[in-house]
């Protein structure tokens, strides 16, 4: 069994968490770190053992042979990264959103076609146990004609990281990207969307600076899906957290489901069928948002097609856009992309 070699560029606190997952598994060797910020990349490199450490990622595309690099760098950075890794001929697991713009996404991905390579895009939510039973109970018909769905994800905001607030931030690409992932992973492609969106705290404060905020940071979305179904989500850098009940339900004729849980952290799934509730699929497998880069890894290492595409993450990219536009203009936006419904048993089942 070989092993998949791994760089990783973008040595901030998410790097920890992959890093511990990745030491972890038995398909990855990390080869390399890379930061801008090179003292960041050798404090990894000594808390994770290791050997080569560089400070762009052209010197790291240029040093240990590698077979996936992993960008976990700030958002305005994914699609400089995610190029430089495609034009050198390396497959890309990127942190969400894969690029800020759209027409950038559309580039990488024609990019990744041309070099016969993938691009494969955070979050992992369509791998998760809760998942696949929501998707099993659609396609079964035991909810009847599914016709909605509702999801929402906000907290306070982050303290850190004055791009979250930049125009190229915002809560949407942060946050309403886990449920944008999941409800079309459920519901399909979404046909075009509808969106309100403002900033209720106009000013931050991020490490210890004041930041002016330029992006969203309360959004509402409505999307209507090609099979008719309609979904709305909410999201924010406003709100208290809820993890304690659902955070996504599908309404069907006959019934209802519910993701409890984050949808990046599910606990199960409820069933509800008149006045029963009914819980089912509370053992996720082990199921965590940062093991995308150890299972690409293992599909790597061992031939197993991935079930993350790259088109279902540009098609999520195109959504978010479209919704930003929508609210600027105050007006429905048409989403041209399409995507195949991801397929397969979760790999934590």
């Amino acid at each position: 069994m070989g092993r998949t070699r791994v760089a990783v560029v973008g040595c901030g606190s998410v790097s920890e968490h992959y890093l511990n997952d990745l030491k972890q598994c038995p398909y990855a060797e990390v080869v390399s770190l890379c930061d801008v910020e090179r003292s960041r990349a050798e404090a990894r490199a000594r808390q994770f053992g290791v050997g080569a450490v560089f400070g762009s990622v052209v010197e790291a595309l240029a040093g240990p042979e590698l077979d996936l690099l992993v960008n976990l760098t700030s958002m305005p950075s994914h699609y400089g990264v995610n190029l430089a890794a495609l034009e050198a001929g390396k497959p890309v697991l990127c942190e969400k959103p894969l690029s800020t713009r759209l027409e950038q996404g559309r580039e990488l991905m024609a990019l990744a076609r041309q070099q016969g390579v993938r691009l494969y895009g955070a979050p992992t939510t369509t791998l998760s146990p809760a998942f696949r039973d929501l998707a099993r109970l659609i396609a079964s018909g035991e909810l009847g004609q599914v016709v909605a769905a509702h999801a929402r994800y906000g907290h306070p905001g982050p303290s850190w990281g004055p791009w979250f607030y930049g125009p190229e931030g915002g809560c949407l690409f942060d946050l309403g990207v886990y449920n944008v992932t999941t409800l079309t992973g459920l519901l399909g492609p979404v046909r075009s969307v509808a969106a309100v969106m403002g900033t209720v705290v106009p000013e931050r404060e991020v490490e210890g600076q004041r930041v002016q905020v330029a992006s969203e940071d309360n959004a509402a979305l409505l999307m209507d899906h090609d099979n008719g179904c309609t979904s709305c989500l909410q999201t924010g850098f406003t709100y208290a957290s809820f993890e304690d009940d659902w955070t996504l339900e599908v309404l069907g004729r006959d019934g209802s489901a519910y993701l409890l849980g984050y949808d990046w952290a599910p606990q199960g799934v409820g069933l509800r069928m008149g006045a029963s509730l009914e819980r089912r699929g509370e053992n996720q497998g082990g199921y965590r948002w940062q093991g995308g880069a150890s299972y690409l890894a293992e599909c790597l290492a061992t031939g197993r097609e991935p079930m993350l595409s790259g088109e279902h993450a540009l098609h999520v990219l195109e959504v978010m856009v479209a919704a930003k536009r929508s609210a600027a203009e105050g007006r429905r936006v048409a989403v041209e992309s399409r995507f195949a419904l991801p397929s397969g048993d979760s790999p934590y089942a």
